[in-house]
């Protein structure tokens, strides 16, 4: 059997969540060697995991061990440029988690280094393989609402979600990058898939309103939850600062108005704390609407008429990556051992990262911005998709 030798850089509990579901793929695929600059996390992957592969003492040790075939990194976004290049420039495949980087030099940085290199390139953009957006995403194609002209979608988290995030290493820009850019990638992603164009003009406004230090009281009126984890920290974390105390750079809400190259429009909302979290998806067309929750996991749909009726199309995926993980780690166990090119690759992570930095020069300006700038800088089409120029790129 043709083993496939995997190097780990990162490995926190995201990468340690992937990289469970793809082991269990097949036999033939191997983690062969692991590096973190935290013990404690390279402790929790021995355990889980073995102590067969190599600790190595850099990220740079791992890329360069000639039996490795593929590089998986989750580490801090801040990391994800420089280690994506030198393994390309290793000659390594790469599986990077979301987002792709922190700023259009380090996306053109990475754009070239893949085209370079011809290798795969998967980006952990976990929604993009759950049946419930499949599903939308079909519904929309195959003309069920007609033409899409407008939509609204949003990524509401839990309040205990949103204290995680504030007294994490997430909530430096530095670190991460800016909110939207860590957290809801995601979301950015399915709407430039969905809608199959460029952001065109973007505005936004956003703040730190909730997360900031008047406000720490909240956590002692809501109390304790009955295993005595304080709210606003329930979530486990190497990091674990008060939310509320947290030096910090971020927003904790958000709002967003994308306006795409082919005339299509779409407002976002995302906020820190929420008492009923939502990611959902609002899309109305000349002949129909859809309507969505990945967390309630459902889809309805109603042509429009005078006879018509609200059709369900709900899936059987519910919850916050609408059971998206364990399809991530099949398919990406096939471009391991049988070469199966990527669903979502590169050209992807840039698109995402592209719209949210154009969204946050918005909002930290206080301006209408042409997003133009950004797909000229990186001389590509405001109009076409990234999967035409993705395959082109590696032929």
């Amino acid at each position: 059997m043709q083993r496939v030798n995997i190097g780990v850089i990162g490995c926190g509990g995201m990468g340690r969540s992937v990289l469970h579901k793809l082991l269990a793929c097949d036999q033939r695929l191997c983690l062969t060697a692991i590096y973190d600059p935290d013990s404690r996390s390279i402790a929790k992957t021995r355990e889980a995991f073995g102590d067969s592969a190599k600790v190595c003492a850099t990220a740079r040790a791992v890329v360069e061990m000639p039996e490795i075939d593929w590089v998986m990194i989750a580490s801090w976004n801040s990391r994800h440029c420089e280690q994506v290049v030198a393994a390309f420039e290793a000659g390594k495949h790469v599986f990077c988690q979301k987002p792709l980087a922190l700023n259009l030099d380090e996306c053109l940085r990475m754009l070239q280094a893949w085209k370079q290199s011809g290798k795969m390139f998967n980006i952990g953009f976990t929604l993009r393989y759950s049946p419930h957006y499949r599903k939308i995403k079909q519904l929309v194609e195959d003309g069920h609402i007609g033409s899409l002209i407008s939509m609204e979608f949003n990524e509401t988290l839990d309040f205990n979600h949103g204290g995680y995030i504030m007294g994490d290493w997430r909530r430096l820009r530095k670190n991460a990058g800016t909110h939207l850019l860590e957290k809801c990638c995601h979301d950015i992603d399915l709407v430039n898939w969905i809608v199959a164009s460029r952001a065109a003009r973007v505005a936004s406004f956003g703040g730190l309103d909730f997360f900031v230090p008047e406000n720490a009281d909240r956590a002692k009126l809501i109390g304790v939850r009955e295993d005595g984890k304080k709210a606003y920290q329930t979530w486990n974390s190497l990091i674990d600062l008060d939310p509320f105390q947290s030096d910090k750079d971020i927003v904790d809400n958000q709002v967003a108005i994308i306006e795409y190259a082919n005339g299509v429009r779409s407002t976002f909302h995302t906020n820190c704390n929420a008492a009923i979290p939502e990611r959902r998806m609002y899309l109305l067309g000349t002949e129909g609407t859809l309507r969505a929750d990945v967390l309630a996991g459902t889809i309805q749909l109603k042509r429009i008429g005078f006879d018509t009726h609200l059709e369900d199309f709900s899936t059987t995926s519910r919850g916050g990556h609408g059971g998206g993980d364990q399809i991530l780690a099949k398919e990406l166990a096939d471009s391991m051992l049988n070469q199966r090119p990527p669903s979502v690759g590169l050209m992807e992570g840039l698109e995402s990262a592209v719209t949210c930095f154009a969204i946050d020069e918005a909002m930290d300006r206080g301006t209408v911005i042409d997003a133009g700038v950004y797909w000229r800088q990186l001389q590509l089409s405001q109009v076409a998709g990234g999967q035409v120029e993705s395959q082109a790129a590696t032929q």
